[in-house]
């Protein structure tokens, strides 16, 4: 090889070597758009899954069980809204944070209660905003049931699936009470608490922000073939619709929020007429369960660490 060839390919070599040493140091683009670092693992994890109790497998499902993740109705849930549809696991180290002890307190509760009206913990400790209302509500006659009550749209479908199979059982419920805005919660709180003084009162309804119905899913049902208030009775639960309702409603979605004897976990006095809809499937696990929607959602929102 002449000398003139041999500096020509050792001139080629060495750009071939630059170039490469180039490409390996240029800055890479992750998904998020930032260069120079790899995606945030924000960027890269599903959407929207939920920790919860150890062992515990949660499928909230969709908001509208008639058009899961869909709506055409700009008030209705939007995709981004609807809790995952399919099943999550996230265990935890050991058995989950304890259930606080029954207190006083105006914590404010942990989530969107737009979006995580299933599973957000309401009661004695976590309150809702005094502004919250939700984003549309609309009339309880949608779903076959009388007017003048309540809800959010999710609601709706199996309210009067529910309904529809108690006329079909003889045991025919109606609604005594849905949704109730913070104003209107102030004046049912000092109502009873005119009647049977705080202590009682406390037991017995949930001050202003507190309450599940405000959420607009909650729901206080009565006897369709009585006007007679439920609480008026000795117990609700032995009447034909209460019966049913104990034995049927987590079918469609709705939970007892205040179960008998189990006042130490919900710190309210037992109701067999106030009933949470939080979904068909979320509604069969707590069923399942066997604990106070209260205990199971605790669970849910405070796995151990």
């Amino acid at each position: 090889m002449t000398p003139v060839r041999h500096r020509a390919l050792a001139a080629l070599i060495a750009v071939a070597v630059l170039l490469s040493a180039c490409s390996s140091t240029t800055p890479s683009v992750g998904p998020s758009g930032g260069s120079g670092a790899p995606a945030s693992p924000a960027a890269t994890a599903p959407a929207a899954t939920r920790s919860h109790a150890p062992g515990r497998t949660v499928d909230a499902g969709t908001q509208d069980p008639s058009t899961p993740g869909t709506t055409d109705d700009p008030g209705d849930p939007t995709p981004t809204d609807a809790p995952p549809t399919e099943p999550v696991s996230t265990p935890g180290s050991g058995p989950a944070v304890p259930l606080p002890a029954c207190a006083y307190q105006d914590k404010p509760a942990v989530g969107d209660p737009n979006t995580d009206w299933a599973t957000m913990v309401l009661d004695t400790i976590y309150r809702l905003p005094a502004d919250f209302a939700p984003r549309k509500v609309v009339s309880t006659s949608k779903a076959g049931l009388q007017k003048g009550y309540e809800v959010i749209p999710a609601v709706i479908d199996d309210l009067r699936a529910m309904h529809d199979a108690s006329v079909d059982a003889d045991a025919e419920i109606a609604i005594r009470w849905a949704y109730r805005s913070y104003a209107e919660q102030q004046g049912a709180f000092g109502y009873w608490v005119n009647q049977s003084g705080e202590a009682a009162a406390l037991k017995k309804s949930a001050r202003p922000g507190h309450s599940e119905h405000q959420l607009g899913t909650a729901i206080d049902f009565r006897s369709a073939d009585s006007l007679e208030p439920p609480w008026d009775y000795d117990d609700w639960a032995t009447t034909e619709a209460g019966t049913w309702m104990l034995a049927n409603a987590w079918r469609f979605g709705f939970v007892l929020s205040y179960p008998k004897g189990k006042e130490a976990q919900t710190c309210y006095a037992y109701e067999p007429w106030h009933y949470r809809y939080v979904g068909r499937d979320l509604a069969r696990q707590i069923h399942a369960s066997g604990e106070t929607p209260r205990e199971f959602l605790w669970e849910l929102a405070h796995p151990a660490g």
